[in-house]
C-alpha cells in the first residue's frame, strides 16, 4: 500500500494579512521539497485532492453557534482575534482543511493507504468546541477523529500533538472523552501562547487521566524529546492500545522557528514519526494519520516534512542515543499514577 498525501492548491488561497507567519509559502516550501526529492511522484505516494467537510462533520467537534459565527465573520471580514483574520473565503477553506483531514483518516482506516499526511491549511489545533484563534478556525484533527469514530466504530484513538504550542483546542474538545487519549508535547505554557497545557491538566469526568501534557523548557531539543517518547509515549500507547494514532504535526518546535524557543533538529521529525509508526505497527496495523499544524521557518520546515514522509514510505531514521532526564517526566508520572502504569 501507499502513503496518502492530501493536498490542494486551493489551500494556497488562504491568505491572512501581509507578513503573517501562517502564509501560503509554508505549503509551497513543503510541496517543493517533496517534489525535489522525488517523493511527491514516488510510486509509494498517492496524492489525494481533498473534499469539503460537511457542516454536520464540523458540528461533531464544534458548537453549531460557533460554526455559524465563523461563517458570519467572513461576510463582514471581522477577525476571530488579533492573529486570526476571517475573510470571505475563510469558511470554505476551513471546511476544505477539515475535509482533507477526514479524507486522510478515511484512506487509512478503510485500508486504502498504509498511512497518510494531510497537508492542509488553515491549521486547527487551537480551535476548541466553541472558539477559535491562534490562526485556527475549525479543529481539523478533532473533526477527523469524531467522523472516524462514527463511520468506523472506533473506540480508542491516540492523538499526539507535536506543535510547540499546546493543542488547547483539541484538549478542550476531548477533555471529558475516554475514547481519545490526547498527549501534547510543547513549550512551557508560562513562556508561550496559549498559556495552557500544564502537567496538572489531566482531563475530567469520564476523560480524567486521558489528557497528558508534557511542557518543556525553552531550549529543549532532541535529547529531551527522546526521553518523553521513551518514558511517556511508548508506555501510554502500549497500555491504551489505540485503534488509530493521529498526529498534529507542528514544525515550530524546530530550533530555527521565529515564534518559539525549542530546539529540535529537522531529523528529529523523522524519528519522532518513526516512534509513532513503530507503535502503530505493533498496536493497530500501522494506522497513522498526520495533519499539518504550525511551523514558520520555511527551509527547515520543508526539510523536516521531507524527513516525515521518508519515514512514512518506509525509509529508516534512527533516533539519537542521547537522552536527558527531565523533572517534568517524573512529575507527570506521579500525577498519572492513578490512571496508567509506567
Amino acid at each position: 500500500m501507499t502513503t496518502a498525501i492530501v493536498y490542494s492548491k486551493k489551500y494556497l488561497e488562504h491568505k491572512l494579512s501581509p507578513g503573517h507567519p501562517e502564509c501560503p509559502e509554508r505549503l509551497k516550501a513543503i510541496v517543493g521539497a517533496l517534489e525535489q526529492t522525488g517523493l511527491w511522484k514516488s510510486p509509494k505516494v498517492d496524492v489525494i485532492e481533498p473534499t469539503l467537510a460537511a457542516r454536520a462533520d464540523i458540528e461533531l467537534a464544534h458548537d453549531a453557534e460557533y460554526v455559524a459565527s465563523v461563517e458570519k465573520l467572513g461576510r463582514s471580514e471581522l477577525p476571530l482575534d488579533g492573529d486570526t483574520p476571517v475573510h470571505e473565503n475563510t469558511f470554505e477553506l476551513a471546511l476544505l482543511a477539515a475535509g482533507g483531514a477526514i479524507d486522510a483518516g478515511r484512506a487509512v482506516v478503510s485500508g486504502k493507504a498504509s498511512n497518510a499526511f494531510a497537508l492542509v491549511r488553515p491549521p486547527g489545533h487551537h480551535a476548541g468546541r466553541g472558539y477559535g484563534g491562534g490562526f485556527c478556525y475549525f479543529n481539523n484533527i478533532a473533526v477527523m477523529v469524531e467522523r472516524l469514530k462514527r463511520e468506523f466504530k472506533l473506540r480508542r484513538i491516540f492523538i499526539l500533538d507535536l506543535d510547540a504550542h499546546c493543542g488547547n483546542g483539541t484538549e478542550d474538545i476531548f477533555y471529558n472523552d475516554a475514547s481519545v487519549l490526547f498527549m501534547s508535547i510543547h513549550q512551557d505554557p508560562r513562556t508561550l501562547y496559549p498559556g495552557t497545557g500544564h502537567v496538572g491538566e489531566l482531563g475530567a469526568g469520564e476523560g480524567e487521566g486521558y489528557t497528558v501534557n508534557v511542557p518543556l523548557q525553552p531550549g529543549s531539543g532532541d535529547a529531551e524529546y527522546v526521553s518523553v517518547m521513551n518514558e511517556i509515549f511508548i508506555p501510554l500507547t502500549q497500555e491504551f492500545k489505540p485503534e488509530l494514532i493521529a498526529l498534529s504535526v507542528g514544525f515550530d518546535a524546530l530550533a530555527e522557528d521565529p515564534l518559539t524557543q525549542l530546539g529540535l533538529t529537522t531529523k528529529a521529525y523523522g524519528w519522532l514519526t518513526k516512534y509513532t509508526v513503530e507503535q502503530a505497527n505493533k498496536l493497530c496495523d500501522g494506522k497513522v494519520v498526520l495533519t499539518l499544524e504550525g511551523g514558520y521557518a520555511l527551509k527547515p520546515l520543508a526539510d523536516a516534512a521531507v524527513n516525515v514522509v521518508k519515514v512514512l514510505v518506509g525509509q529508516e531514521q534512527e533516533p539519537p542515543r542521547k537522552s536527558r532526564s527531565l523533572p517534568v517526566i517524573d512529575d507527570l508520572k506521579k500525577k498519572l499514577a492513578n490512571y496508567w502504569h509506567f
